[in-house]
Formats: C-alpha cells, sequence, structure tokens
C-alpha cells in the first residue's frame, strides 16, 4: 500500500466516480476523504462511510492547502466532463491527476491536471497529455503525440506517433489514429475503427477506414446508452 500523504475531495458521487475513488485509494499518495456534488443533484450523504458534501459548501468544510480535488465526471457528454472540470478548476484547491503504477509513462512525457492513465497504458516519449483528459486502460499514445485538453481515449485506443487530438475528442474502443494525423476539435472516432486522414472539428467517423458519418456541432458528442444513463 502506497503510504497516503495527500487528501482528495472526489467531485462526483456516481458509480463511476466511486471506481475513480478506488484507484486513487489503492494505488496512489491521496486518501479520499470526501465526495462532493452540486447540492441539486446530491442524492446521499454518504458512500461507504465517506462523506457527500455539497459542491457550494466544500471551500468552508475542507482546507484547501490541505486538500486537493479530482472530477470524476465521464463522458456520456464530453461538453459536460468539460464544463464540470473548469467548474471545479475555479476553486481554491489544488487539481490532482492520477497515473496508475502498472502504466507505462515515459519520464519525458507532460500529463496536466485531472488526468486518468489507467493500469496498461503506454504513452511513449515527448508526448504531451493537457488537462481533464482520460486515458483508459490499455490505451497507447505513440511518441511525440499531443493530446488535447478534455479528451478521452477509450480503452485498448491507439493514437500514433506525432499525432495531434483536438480538443475534447473521444477515442472508441480498439479504436486506431495512424501517425501524423491532425484531428480536430470534437472529433469522434467509432470503436475498432481505423483512421487514417485528418478529421473535420465536431464530427463522427466510422469504419476501416474509417469516413466522416456525421457532424454534432449542436449537441457534442454524446455517448448515453440508456443502459448507463443512470449509472454513471
Amino acid at each position: 500500500m502506497i503510504p497516503k500523504t495527500k487528501k482528495l475531495i472526489i467531485y462526483g458521487e456516481s458509480t463511476y466516480a466511486q471506481m475513480l475513488a478506488n484507484y486513487f485509494q489503492t494505488d496512489s499518495e491521496y486518501e479520499v476523504v470526501a465526495f462532493c456534488a452540486d447540492e441539486a443533484y446530491r442524492t446521499q450523504d454518504q458512500i461507504n462511510g465517506i462523506p457527500v458534501v455539497a459542491l457550494e459548501d466544500i471551500e468552508t468544510q475542507y482546507a484547501s492547502d490541505e486538500h486537493s480535488i479530482f472530477a470524476a465526471i465521464g463522458y456520456k457528454s464530453v461538453r459536460t466532463h468539460k464544463r464540470l472540470f473548469e467548474k471545479i478548476a475555479k476553486l481554491s484547491f489544488p487539481v490532482a491527476s492520477y497515473v496508475s503504477s502498472q502504466a507505462m509513462v515515459d519520464a519525458s512525457c507532460h500529463i496536466g491536471v485531472n488526468c486518468l492513465v489507467l493500469a496498461g497504458c503506454i504513452v511513449e516519449p515527448e508526448t504531451l497529455i493537457e488537462d481533464n483528459c482520460f486515458v483508459n486502460s490499455g490505451a497507447i499514445v505513440c511518441h511525440h503525440s499531443i493530446v488535447k485538453a478534455h479528451s478521452i481515449l477509450a480503452s485498448g485506443s491507439l493514437i500514433g506517433g506525432h499525432s495531434t487530438v483536438g480538443e475534447s475528442s473521444l477515442i472508441g474502443f480498439h479504436a486506431t489514429v495512424a501517425e501524423l494525423l491532425e484531428l480536430g476539435e470534437e472529433t469522434l472516432l467509432g470503436a475498432g475503427s481505423v483512421l487514417l486522414q485528418d478529421t473535420k472539428k465536431h464530427t463522427m467517423y466510422v469504419g476501416t477506414p474509417a469516413k466522416a458519418l456525421r457532424e454534432h456541432s449542436d449537441t457534442g458528442i454524446i455517448i448515453a446508452a440508456k443502459a448507463l444513463q443512470n449509472k454513471g
């Protein structure tokens, strides 16, 4: 067990937030001391003995020089993922990140705040992962790539070397982005697809090779199967 030298507040109370809290609790220097949610959406007072407090109250209840915060917001809506991170970034707390002890991240890489790099990930040399990016289990980001802020790489995805993933993009399960590509803002690459071309912003691509399917400039990227809507 890694010694606990820091205290952490998790923004979110869904099962997804609980899962990420478990990662911090079992595989980081952070002790999770509270969950928080906007008062209008708070549904419980505690989770496994840990208090759930109103976001509006945390700056009066917890000292910002002793606690950090992490926005554990999933990707059913990537714009919501961005907006709620921006909300906690305005608070007085430092913002944490989690990098699994079972991930391989080269020392030359830079990883921003409110980022996840889960078990089995490989992040090769000279890679930049900006703030609020979630790199899920087994994803690979090859050398000299950039993953711009608020983007999500699903499990098993691959980003080729010298490629740039545009802000607020989502790369689906086991999808591949070839090397030397530029992906526009809010690119959605479907699960299992293989992308061989640059992309337009606000557009979904699917297939092998991936082709543009539709655009989503009005709604942003929304992944919300009915079976998941109430499970976080």
